[in-house]
């Protein structure tokens, strides 16, 4: 078999995830397969006409066969018209659900599903993959089924004729199209391997160059990146060499054929014709027509190529669906959710030794019953495969309540967020949201009531309106104002030239910093959620607009009136005296664990680092 048992469960998984329209895939082969039947029926009628026409008979005899020949070549032009637009729309609406299928189990699926992965080989199975499982159907399967029909028409024209011919043509036919694409895809099966993943590393080196090309000059690393970039460009055309060579040995096979089919039809249609079995009109239809037969076998080389392509993508497709649930989870590290070059965190200043440490204690009190809101009970948190980073944690956030988390760069802020938010399982104990475990949740009934906006979350590439639509697709352009004016954004939006009808330009890049988080911060109150959980909102901003946009995060619930939660991580303290509630994390020997909790004030009473990196503005 060309495929491994293992990728062709994979193709048909994605195959069948493509949701193909059925009526439209046996339209797009009735099209194909008459198009090129026309062309066989072209060469035959053709051939019939030339040699009928040396013949010199009445006009009258030749007219059903010109008008014949006119109208097969109109009509191969417009079927071949219609099966290109038939196939390509099977083949697009496909890629379309499939995509769809992908992009929905990712979301409804937790982080560490996706976190092994780096952004560029996420971005080429969401992508190109997806694109090369679409592609099997009109450049493999398709025209598989065209070629079988046009075969047994040409073979039916020809046996007609001369049976012996017919079997001649059939044999040689089977050879080139059986045996010339498994040849072609036995020796292109290893170069197709390794070129997907040559192609996924291509994307993964070039969007860290695109992303930080800055810092990776800085930190010396830029240089070794250029290198391995060549390096895999020089792999992909090694291995593109390598599956060109089997693929001109098909093609090879293919003239091979056709000459004998050809030399074949001459000598015993010669020997039939002077015999008196064959006439000489016959004989030049069994000598031209597979040459037009031969025209739907050519493209079962590069099928058989495609679909060892489409395989290999399938396999990646489907490992990256199956790692979406908790069965199918492969251990990942927290590291992968960088790219592959992580630079080195600055040393932080020397601070006064830190007091003894009260006992971790559980922060806020227990919430109401019909207000359980979100809880965690003996917490660990961590990722799959690993040690946990820290825990136990016992938190209990009601509605209306705004918490800063803070503590050292690395101490796991973030993936305490993720692990509230549901994006990460913890490692052992629960997390609960309305008294029902996250996990057992789905992803959308988490985001009716919790919405979690990221350090890099997106900014689309439309108008500012859409960007909240994001949220909630229902939001007025009224409602779009009353969220920008919130988060301190009304003098920026009365310069617009559209307003919220203006366009952003791609990830934000017509829009400052201190705008993007911003309207991020927008995108999140726009939201219907309950609980707004913000990592690091102030990451890479100025001190001074840090600080306004952290004070106006913490505000922002209280301003709406609905009672909001809003739950920040942070490494600024100058503007938390307007949290509820500050909980302070440090890393010890043994984890991550609560050093201390409780205002803004009182930390800064009676813990002398906290009071101290107070005054510096951050940890």
């Amino acid at each position: 078999m060309i495929l491994p048992r293992s990728e062709r469960t994979a193709l048909k998984r994605s195959i069948d995830a493509l949701d193909v329209d059925k009526a439209g895939f046996a339209w797009s082969v009735a099209a194909g397969s008459a198009g090129l039947s026309s062309a066989v029926g072209l060469s035959a009628v053709s051939a019939w006409l030339i040699t009928r026409a040396s013949q010199m008979p009445p006009v009258l005899q030749l007219s059903v066969a010109t008008t014949a020949v006119r109208a097969l070549g109109v009509s191969k032009a417009v079927l071949r018209y219609i099966n290109r637009l038939s196939s390509h729309r099977v083949a697009l609406y496909g890629m379309s659900h499939l995509r769809t299928h992908v992009y929905e189990t990712l979301a409804n699926s937790s982080t560490d599903s996706v976190s092994a992965l780096s952004r560029g080989d996420l971005l080429d199975r969401t992508g190109r993959d997806v694109d090369a499982v679409g592609d099997v159907v009109v450049k493999a399967i398709q025209p598989a089924f065209v070629a079988i029909v046009v075969s047994l028409v040409s073979c039916v024209i020809v046996g007609a004729l001369s049976p012996l011919i017919g079997l001649i043509l059939a044999a040689c036919l089977i050879c080139s199209g059986v045996v010339g694409p498994m040849l072609a895809a036995k020796g292109a099966r290893i170069a197709e391997e390794a070129q997907v993943e040559d192609l996924a590393e291509v994307s993964a080196h070039a969007l860290t160059m695109l992303d930080s090309p800055s810092e990776l000059r800085v930190s010396g690393y830029l240089g070794r990146m250029e290198d391995a970039l060549a390096a895999t460009e020089s792999r992909i055309f090694r291995h593109r060499d390598a599956a060109a060579r089997p693929q001109a040995a098909a093609k090879a096979l293919q003239t091979i054929c056709m000459g004998i089919s050809v030399a074949a039809a001459i000598l015993i249609g010669v020997l039939q014709f002077a015999g008196g079995t064959l006439a000489a009109t016959e004989l030049a239809v069994c000598v031209l027509t597979p040459l037009a037969a031969y025209e739907a076998i050519e493209q079962l080389p590069e099928g058989a190529i495609q679909l060892v392509h489409s395989a290999k993508a399938a396999s990646r497709i489907m490992e990256l669906l199956d790692s979406a649930t908790p069965e199918g989870a492969d251990p990942v590290t927290p590291s992968a959710l960088t790219e592959s070059f992580v630079l080195t965190e600055p040393a932080t200043p020397a601070r006064p030794a830190t007091p003894s440490a009260p006992a971790a204690a559980t922060p806020t009190t227990a919430a109401p019953a019909t207000r359980a809101g979100l809880l965690a009970r003996d917490a660990r948190i961590g990722w799959p495969g690993y040690p946990p980073v820290g825990g136990p944690f016992d938190f209990t956030f009601e509605r209306g309540k705004t918490v800063a988390i803070v503590g050292r760069s690395g101490v796991g802020k973030s993936t305490l967020l993720y692990t509230l938010a549901g994006m990460l399982h913890p490692v052992s104990g629960s997390v609960t949201l309305d008294g029902r475990t996250i996990a057992a949740l789905s992803r959308a009934d988490v985001s009716r009531t919790l919405s979690l906006t990221a350090e890099d979350a997106h900014i689309f590439q439309t108008t500012v309106l859409e960007n909240l639509r994001a949220a909630r697709p229902d939001v007025t352009e009224r409602e779009a104002v009353t969220y920008l004016v919130q988060v301190g954004l009304g003098t920026w939006l009365s310069e617009l030239p559209d307003g919220v009808h203006t366009m952003l330009g791609e990830e934000g890049a017509t829009i400052s910093g201190g705008e993007r988080r911003r309207l991020l911060l927008a995108r999140a109150l726009a939201s219907p959620a309950e609980f707004l959980l913000l990592d690091e909102p102030g990451e890479h901003l100025d001190g001074e607009t840090a600080d306004r946009l952290i004070r106006d995060l913490l505000l922002a619930g209280k301003r709406e009136g609905r009672g909001r939660t809003v739950i920040l991580a942070t490494h600024r303290l100058s503007s938390l005296d307007v949290a509820d509630e500050v909980i302070l994390l440090e890393r010890t020997d043994t984890g991550t664990r609560i050093r201390d909790h409780g205002t803004h004030a009182e930390l800064l009473a009676r813990d002398e680092a906290y009071a101290w990196s107070a005054g510096q503005e951050l940890l």
